[in-house]
C-alpha cells in the first residue's frame, strides 16, 4: 500500500501507507496533535486518531489503525461567534504546515473540502493531486483534514516538539 520515493522529484520520501495494526496511538502522534492544535491557535481539534476500520467506503484498512493518523476538524470553530469560517481560520495554517511538510514527517494530507473531489498532499509527490473523481469519502465538502505521519515522528514525542518548534517559533513553550 506504500510507495517509494520518486527519482526526479526534489525531497521526495518513500509513502509508508498501511504497515500493520498498532495496539494504540502513538506517543508522537499524540504530541503531534497538540502542536496542530496550538499553532493553529486552538482553530483545529482531533476528530478522531486511532481505530481499527476500514478506510470508508473501501475495503482497505485505514492508516488510523497504525496510530499514525489523524482526523483534524475545524467544524466546531465554524460555529464559533467571532469566527464564522472555520476553514479560512485554517488555510494559512495548512499552507505554512504543508511548505515545512518534511520536518512535521507528514506523509500525506487530504483537504476534503474544495471541489471536485477534495485534494491528498503526499510525501512521494511533494505536491497536491485535485481529484477529479471521488477518491474519497468525505469529499467535496468535508470539514477536516486527514494527516498521516511517519513512523519514526510517530514514535518520538521530543523529536515532534523540536519539529513543531523550530516551524512556529512565536508560539511559546
Amino acid at each position: 500500500m506504500g510507495a517509494p520515493a520518486r527519482p526526479g522529484v526534489p525531497f521526495s520520501r518513500p509513502y509508508t501507507g498501511m504497515d500493520g495494526i498498532a495496539p494504540g496511538i502513538k506517543g508522537g502522534l499524540q504530541q503531534w496533535i497538540i502542536e496542530a492544535r496550538r499553532s493553529s491557535n486552538n482553530a483545529l481539534w482531533n476528530n478522531g486518531a486511532y481505530g481499527v476500520r476500514e478506510m470508508r467506503g473501501k475495503k482497505d484498512m485505514s492508516v488510523h489503525a497504525t496510530g499514525r493518523a489523524v482526523d483534524l476538524s475545524y467544524r466546531k470553530r465554524a460555529h464559533h461567534p467571532n469566527n464564522p469560517s472555520g476553514r479560512a481560520a485554517t488555510l494559512d495554517w495548512l499552507d505554512r504546515v504543508i511548505t515545512h511538510a518534511n520536518t512535521l514527517g507528514i506523509e500525506m494530507l487530504i483537504d476534503y473540502f474544495p471541489e471536485p473531489h477534495g485534494r491528498a498532499w503526499r510525501c512521494d509527490r511533494q505536491d497536491w493531486l485535485v481529484y477529479k473523481t471521488k477518491t474519497v469519502s468525505g469529499a467535496p465538502g468535508g470539514d477536516w483534514y486527514h494527516v498521516e505521519i511517519s513512523p519514526m515522528m510517530a514514535q518520538n514525542a521530543s523529536t515532534v516538539r523540536k519539529a513543531w518548534a523550530s516551524i512556529f517559533p512565536e508560539i511559546p513553550r
